[in-house]
Formats: structure tokens, C-alpha cells, sequence
């Protein structure tokens, strides 16, 4: 039989907040006189299920697994207000978590799909686990008061002592001190604290007997993460770093420009030998296919026209780098960065004309979308030959150069296969279907 619990650990902070409310709280309850419990290593978490036993642990790391990898953005707020240390269990002080929706039926489903793997985890599980109500929390401390009047005195110290505006009280350096006096009443601009601390969701974490990780799916990078990875300080970079990147705003820009002047191309791969297999591309080795794919782009291409190259150059250990490639090609190329490329292209950038609104990215199933919540058109490359040029349905154009015969495709074309009346269209040589 092994034991689990299903949790998600606080991070930057709120992680930082959680430890400076914990050890003030020490500090008091010494002072009253209050005898603590639990004097184990202090990680601020949130339980999302658990403690339970199951026969089978694999089976539960699998079953998180599936359930995280329907979700990405997964916001909590961190509460601050007075009464965030509430007392529905007298000996615990904890901080009051106000979940987003998304979190609340991520907790949910991951519940039931936990509850119905097996009838040990229904049995052992606790009974508000089950519930679709649910008490986010960060317990902070567990104490053993003698009386009654010890712990209320503990806890409206923690109330009134250890709010999030005492915390960055203590934070603020003299010079922020001084700087936030200046901009106050010389600028008269007042800076507004958020009354709560944001945050993501970045993993869940399983935990096996005596809180060892088992593993960690990490929502950020879709990966799940086992437990040299989890702790490992190489795969937490990659996370903050692809996080950083989520969040970061497309570039948006209105096109002034003729739409006869703008062309869209991705996943030329040259250099790339069994792309040619791969993909079922028409040529019978790698250099007909460069010089192909190169003769069609300058022959569609002006010299002052502009290219949205939407990621992957070249690909393999010989490979020429795309520096190479651009110098080659004719067009101003607007560059965005995609699987196989090197350099630090830019990720996404968005077009307004002709009133459609166009998200230029890589991969279409690419997490930063549902990060900046699209609903406009995508223009896309990534999956070649696996998808059609274009897809109503789902309001994709993919440009792998398998659906565009090679040679960058106008945007005055795809403006004028009246993009909202197609249903679907598989390549550039084909008749569209229309709703």
C-alpha cells in the first residue's frame, strides 16, 4: 500500500510572504507561551488531494498527469485581507488562497479522476476531497494552546501583525521608501498595492510516504517531470524561463503597407535530408530541395517586399544556420523563432488588417495562446503536411511549405479565398470547401 498527496508548492513571493508569516507567528507563540507542533522543514504548499493510500502509485502519477495536461492557466490569489487566518480548526494558522474558477475545477477533476482509479483511494482519501467545495489553504503552523484565550491572542496577532503590507513594510528598502515619498506627493502619483498576491500554477507535485516527491508535472512546459528532474535547478530554469515567455506580450502591428507585398512561409528545413522522407517532399535529395525551395522564394519575392518566416530554417548537425539562408532569400524577413531554431528569434507577433486579426506563431498548439486568450485567425507552420492550408473550424492557415507548394504564399491570396466562408482547404492547389 502506498501513501500520496497531491500539492502544489508556493514560489518567489508568496513563498517568501508564507516563510515571513510563519516565523513571526513562532516568534509570538513563544511569547505567549504557546506550544507549537510540526517542527519539520517548512515548505509553503497547497493541498490539492490527500492524504490517501492507494495499491497502485504509478497509476496515480499517470491519472495527474492526464488531468494537468488539459490546463495551462491555472491563476490563484494569495488573500491578504483581515480574517485570512481563519480558524474552522482551532490548533492551525494558515493564509487564505482565493482560487481562480480554472483552479477550483482543476482540483475538482483531478479529485474525481483520483477518487475513481480505485476503491482504496475512495476509502482512505479525506471526506472533503470528494466534495466540489473545496478550502484552498497555507497552513503556516499547528500549535497546541492550553486554552482558548492563548490561541485567539495568537491569531489576531497574525491577523493585524502579519498582513502582506506589514511584509513589504519590512521589504522596502530605504531608497524605495524614498523614492515611493517622492512620487507621491511631489508627482502626486500614488502607487496602488495589490491587496493580494497573483500567482500561477507551475506544477503539481505527487508525494510518496514521508512527503519524498515522486514526481512533478509541470504545467509551463506540458512535461511531467520525475523526481531528479523536479528538483533538478536546470529543468526549474527552464521553467521560469518558458513562463517569462508566456507572458510576454506578442508584438502587435497594423499593416500599412499593400497586402500584394506580404508573404507568409515556415519549415523550409534546408539542409534537412529526411525531411524529404519525413514529410513526402517531391525531391530526390537535399540539394535539389534547397535549391528549389530557394528559387521558388526569390521568384515570388520583390527585394522591398515583407517575408513572416514562422520558424524552423534548417535542421541537422551539418545544417547552415539561418543567418546563412536570409542572406540568400530576398524580402525585409520578420523572423519568429520555431523548434529547430538556434537563435533568439522573437515567438509570436500579431497583424491587424483588413479587419481579420492574424496571431503569427510557430506551433499552433503553441501554450503561449491560451495564455494571451486568442480569438482571432492563426497563422502557423510546425505540423507540414499533417494539417490544411487552411482550417475554419479551428481558425488556423498553416505555411509549412508542404501546403504552399514551396514558395511563400501572399497574404492577397489569403485574403482572398474569403477566409471566414471556408471550412477547409488542403493545400494551395486545391478547391476549398465551404461552409
Amino acid at each position: 500500500m502506498a501513501h500520496f498527496l497531491v500539492e502544489f508548492r508556493l514560489q518567489g513571493y508568496a513563498k517568501e510572504y508564507a516563510k515571513w508569516a510563519r516565523t513571526r507567528t513562532f516568534r509570538e507563540a513563544r511569547k505567549l507561551g504557546v506550544t507549537r507542533l510540526r517542527q519539520t522543514r517548512f515548505v509553503p504548499h497547497i493541498t490539492l488531494f490527500g492524504s490517501a493510500e492507494a495499491h497502485n502509485l504509478p497509476n496515480v502519477v499517470r491519472e495527474v498527469e492526464r488531468v494537468c495536461q488539459k490546463y495551462t492557466r491555472v491563476p490563484f490569489r494569495l488573500g491578504v485581507k483581515r480574517g485570512e487566518f481563519q480558524k474552522e480548526d482551532a490548533n492551525w494558522l494558515y493564509l487564505d488562497v482565493d482560487p481562480s474558477p480554472e483552479l477550483e475545477q482543476f482540483r475538482y477533476e483531478l479529485a474525481q479522476g483520483l477518487v475513481g482509479l480505485e476503491r482504496t483511494i475512495q476509502d482512505t482519501c479525506k471526506p472533503h476531497d470528494r466534495n466540489s467545495q473545496y478550502k484552498f489553504h497555507c497552513s503556516i503552523g499547528k500549535y497546541n494552546p492550553r486554552n482558548n484565550a492563548e490561541f485567539e491572542k495568537l491569531s489576531d496577532y497574525a491577523e493585524t501583525k502579519c498582513t502582506l503590507e506589514a511584509f513589504r513594510q519590512q521589504r522596502a528598502s530605504a531608497v524605495g521608501k524614498l523614492l515611493n515619498i517622492i512620487r507621491e506627493y511631489i508627482f502626486r502619483a500614488k502607487e496602488e498595492d495589490d491587496p493580494a498576491i497573483s500567482q500561477y500554477l507551475l506544477r503539481v507535485t505527487v508525494l510518496g510516504r514521508r512527503s519524498r516527491i515522486q514526481s512533478e508535472y509541470d504545467l509551463v512546459l506540458g512535461k511531467m517531470l520525475y523526481r531528479r528532474e523536479a528538483l533538478s535547478r536546470y529543468w526549474w530554469r527552464k521553467t521560469i524561463e518558458k513562463f517569462k515567455e508566456l507572458r510576454s506580450p506578442p508584438r502587435v502591428e497594423h499593416l500599412s503597407i499593400s497586402t500584394k507585398s506580404v508573404y507568409f512561409i515556415s519549415d523550409t528545413h534546408f539542409d534537412h535530408e529526411n525531411i524529404i522522407r519525413y514529410c513526402h517532399r517531391p525531391f530526390s535529395n537535399v540539394t535539389e530541395m534547397n535549391r528549389e525551395i530557394e528559387k521558388q522564394w526569390n521568384s515570388a519575392v520583390g527585394d522591398n517586399d515583407v517575408v513572416y518566416f514562422l520558424g524552423d530554417w534548417s535542421f541537422g548537425r551539418r545544417s547552415r544556420p539561418a543567418t546563412y539562408w536570409a542572406q540568400r532569400l530576398k524580402g525585409n524577413i520578420v523572423a519568429i523563432r520555431g523548434s529547430h531554431d538556434k537563435i533568439n528569434f522573437e515567438t509570436s507577433r500579431v497583424l491587424h488588417v483588413s479587419g481579420y486579426s492574424f496571431l503569427l506563431i510557430h506551433n499552433p498548439r503553441d501554450k503561449k495562446i491560451e495564455w494571451i486568450k486568442w480569438h482571432g485567425w492563426i497563422i502557423h507552420g510546425h505540423v507540414h503536411h499533417m494539417a490544411p492550408l487552411v482550417d475554419g473550424e479551428k481558425k488556423r492557415i498553416n505555411v509549412s511549405v508542404e501546403a504552399i507548394n514551396y514558395r511563400p504564399v501572399s497574404l492577397e491570396y489569403l485574403l482572398s479565398l474569403n477566409l471566414d466562408s471556408i471550412k477547409r482547404l488542403r493545400t494551395i492547389d486545391s478547391q476549398p470547401e465551404r461552409w
